[in-house]
């Protein structure tokens, strides 16, 4: 069996994990980014695409494909039909990206999320999210419904994001707290969750503007994600990080069953008062790579160096050797 994914977001440590656990491993990229898979000897072999398109395309029995956040925000609801067998359930995709359906299950698992807006009726300072797995780009604040025009239209005339983006554009509640990403993984074979790591992610430019003064403040915030950074939390905030995991796994299996299977993040903030969830995502993230030796929360879980790809090698292995891959995979 070999393991594969995509050439981007979180390949380089896919493919590592799949390798120390023995598997064959291919990637799909991009033609004229292969140097870095030659670069970095994580791949046995290296397919070229022409463009992500092709993914539709490509079909082999003896090949699973781990998802992570490019193939969401290339291929979009498409991403359903890639004829490779996927590990996970696929249709946790299209409730990550659609973020009325995101919202949706947030709350029905009992998870407090920020105040959600129409644009008429913004009265607040709010963010504005793109549809997809686009890693912050174009996101902006707003406190009028005549800024939130106003920069959406400057958005669409720079051709940064699409009208269609803005019609399902989602606006939120800006909180103000401490964002956390915990990286959760479910095991149907074992029946449990673990939570294996938590990273704060790097954004430009809103992280550099706070080493600048008040003066300063002219420069448009932008969102993009360009790093990660390790985080361990205060143990007394666990339990409720641990529960929140719980709840969104258990409410999946109820509105998508089989439900999230293998990696999936929340994306927290955490304020004096209390935990908040601004949305989920339903496959590996890209701050799990932090992680290739293992968290402090793995090694007490597993008592060796377990990173998220590792763990779904793994898992992958365990389905072979007890015949049930089925369940694993879509």
């Amino acid at each position: 069996m070999i393991i594969s994914t995509v050439g981007s977001h979180s390949a380089l440590q896919i493919l590592h994990g799949a390798k120390e656990e023995g598997f064959k491993t291919r990637v799909y990229v991009i033609k004229g980014r292969e140097d870095l898979y030659k670069r970095y000897p994580v791949a046995d072999e290296i397919h070229i695409l022409e463009n992500y398109d092709e993914m539709l395309e490509i079909s082999d029995e003896d090949t699973i494909l781990i998802p992570h956040g490019t193939l969401i925000a290339t291929l979009g609801e498409r991403v359903v039909d890639i004829p490779l067998k996927i590990f996970g359930n696929r249709q946790g995709m299209i409730w990550e990206m659609k973020r009325e359906l995101n919202l949706d299950l947030l709350e029905k698992a009992n998870i407090r999320t920020p105040r959600s807006f129409y644009p008429a009726d913004i009265d607040t300072l709010c963010i504005v999210k793109f549809p997809g797995a686009k890693g912050g780009a174009g996101y902006f604040l707003c406190s009028t419904p005549k800024e939130y025009q106003q920069k959406s239209q400057d958005l669409i005339a720079q051709e940064k994001v699409s009208a269609n983006d803005v019609e399902n554009a989602q606006i939120q509640e800006y909180i103000v707290g401490v964002t956390m990403y915990p990286h959760y993984f479910y095991s149907p074979l074992h029946d449990k969750v673990e939570m294996l790591g938590i990273d704060r992610r790097y954004e430009t430019n809103v992280d550099a503007l706070g080493r600048l003064s008040m003066e300063n403040t002219s420069i448009d915030s932008t969102y993009t994600v360009v790093g990660n950074q390790p985080l361990v939390v205060r143990e007394s905030l666990l339990p409720k990080i641990l529960e929140y995991g719980d709840n969104l796994r258990a409410m999946s299996l109820k509105l998508f069953s089989p439900g999230l299977i293998g990696p999936y993040c929340l994306e927290l903030a955490l304020t004096p008062d209390e935990i908040i969830a601004f949305e989920f995502t339903s496959r590996i993230v890209a701050g799990t790579t932090l992680y290739v030796q293992g968290s402090p929360y793995s090694k007490m879980l597993y008592g060796e160096d377990m990173s998220m790809a590792k763990r779904i090698a793994r898992e992958i292995k365990f389905a072979i050797d007890t015949n049930r891959l089925e369940e694993v995979l879509s």
